[in-house]
């Protein structure tokens, strides 16, 4: 790799830094980045921090922080280890920065073992940060030293070399990335007021995905799931009054296997209301499409078209976890158009699986996979559904239940407090408020128990919700977690 390890521990130190230096004030935008001025237009990859640590944005994340109890003590090794290092944050790190830091990655059709990357930044005081950078490069892991070059109104560029600097920066007759039309577009998918964003140029990611693959022959080297067919690929961290999120936003011929467009979930009716994690999912033809090339040594293995293992996901497929007598049970419902056809081919990978694992399948119209008598999964038919589930009394005990999981008080102020529509892509759900003791249990059970200090910086944690939206060539997804 041509980026060096100095440069990701200079945006590290500076990331742990502000966390330390306390918040207020104005907030930032996804708008063009000053960075992205000075680096060409088909850039890889563009990532920009938010260091403006008196911004809206800290200040949140800092009130979030607090419902930790670790959260000082946090604080305090950080400082020790600026310390260690020789430096401050007041001192060093706070005036070396500017209200913004960028890493970026050329382009210009590298592939992923042999690309350039550099750091920008317009600091407070440009003194402060030449010598932030001479205590870096004086560490004794240093190795070759970095270094700067001054631009214009006041910006910086690091990196390993001279050289990896002028492969970043545009030609002064050469296009910004900041005037680039699909970069603008990008980023207006983005919230205005953000931690951090990130920005992939969907062409140079598809040359680099493709010389990867060249240079590494083998049965799987034209599989590329259609992340070769993408415009661009954007990301925002964001802190909220209750949690964190991930919104991100891809466009492309690529992203239609990315999913089959938004629905409603009807098998979320089918949870009972204390299932701790759920996943609703629908496949379709362009899914298949993109997996198309990793058909041979797929079948090879399994004995089974991956047609008709697809055909098994077509409709909304939905996986649940709840507590069990001593381990959680799992229960997942598909709904193939071919009921009988599906049947035949989950009987077949079931018996694949048994095969290699030296477990067993026997019943009749309801099937048992047994492990032994540590685990048993019982699968067959429900009308057009197929159910599969380790719950002790086998598939006739699952759906319908009199308390589902959508009318439950925990899974409506999860979707509240993350904001997920009710009809979107797919999404994945995990009450961590119920699943954390569970997972408390399991280790007494086990013998040991988790420390106090780990279990009460568990407990803010409240949920978890990460869901696709969107349909064609544009599709959106986000991630939240619930801190409260």
């Amino acid at each position: 790799m041509i980026i060096r390890l100095r440069i990701i521990a200079l945006g590290l130190l500076a990331g742990l830094a502000l966390t330390v230096s306390g918040c207020g004030g104005a907030s930032t935008g996804a708008s063009s980045s000053s960075g992205a001025t000075f680096v060409r237009a088909d850039s890889l990859l563009f990532f920009a921090v938010n260091s403006d640590t008196s911004s809206s944005q800290w200040k949140q994340l800092d009130t979030l922080s607090q419902k930790f109890p670790a959260r000082d003590q946090a604080l305090s090794k950080i400082e020790q280890s600026l310390t260690g290092k020789g430096v401050s944050w007041q001192d060093d790190v706070k005036p070396a920065l500017g209200p913004e830091v960028d890493f970026v990655v050329g382009g210009g059709g590298a592939s992923f073992s042999n690309i350039t990357g550099i750091g920008l930044t317009k600091p407070d005081d440009p003194d402060k940060l030449k010598a932030l950078v001479d205590k870096m490069n004086a560490q004794p892991d240093s190795g070759h030293p970095s270094v700067m070059r001054k631009l214009s109104d006041g910006w910086y560029a690091l990196g390993d070399t001279q050289s990896d600097i002028d492969k970043v920066l545009k030609a002064s007759d050469g296009t910004a990335l900041a005037d680039d039309s699909t970069y603008k577009d990008a980023l207006s998918k983005l919230p205005s007021d953000t931690l951090a964003t990130a920005y992939v140029n969907g062409p140079q990611l598809a040359a680099a995905i493709h010389k990867e693959l060249k240079s590494h022959p083998g049965s799987f080297s034209g599989s590329t799931a259609g992340l070769d067919k993408l415009d661009f690929v954007a990301a925002s961290l964001s802190a909220e009054d209750d949690g964190v999120r991930l919104h991100g936003a891809v466009q492309g011929q690529g992203a239609s296997s990315l999913g089959s467009g938004d629905y409603s979930s009807k098998l979320l009716g089918e949870a009972p209301t204390d299932a701790f994690a759920f996943f609703s999912f629908r496949g379709g033809q362009a899914i298949g499409a993109g997996l198309s090339q990793t058909a041979a040594p797929f079948e090879s293995a399994l004995g089974v078209s991956l047609k008709r293992v697809l055909e098994l996901f077509q409709n909304e497929n939905a996986l649940w976890v709840r507590p069990g007598a001593v381990i959680p049970e799992f229960t997942a419902i598909l709904q193939p158009d071919d009921t009988t056809s599906g049947l035949a081919t989950l009987d077949k990978l079931m018996r694949f699986l048994a095969g290699s694992s030296g477990a067993t399948v026997t019943g009749g119209a309801e099937k048992t996979l047994s492990f032994g008598k540590q685990f048993q999964l019982h699968y067959g038919a429900i009308g057009s559904k197929l159910v599969l589930t380790s719950a002790p009394g086998g598939i006739e005990n699952v759906g319908s239940p009199s308390e589902n999981l959508a009318d439950s008080a925990d899974f409506t102020e999860a979707t509240g407090a993350a904001g997920m529509p009710s009809s979107n892509g797919g999404f994945l759900y995990v009450d961590l408020k119920n699943a954390i003791p569970l997972i408390e249990g399991f280790a007494s059970l086990s013998g040991s128990s988790l420390p106090s200090s780990t279990t009460e910086n568990l407990r803010p944690l409240r949920s978890f919700l990460t869901w696709s939206a969107g349909s064609g060539d544009a599709r959106t997804f986000d991630a939240f977690l619930e801190i409260k």
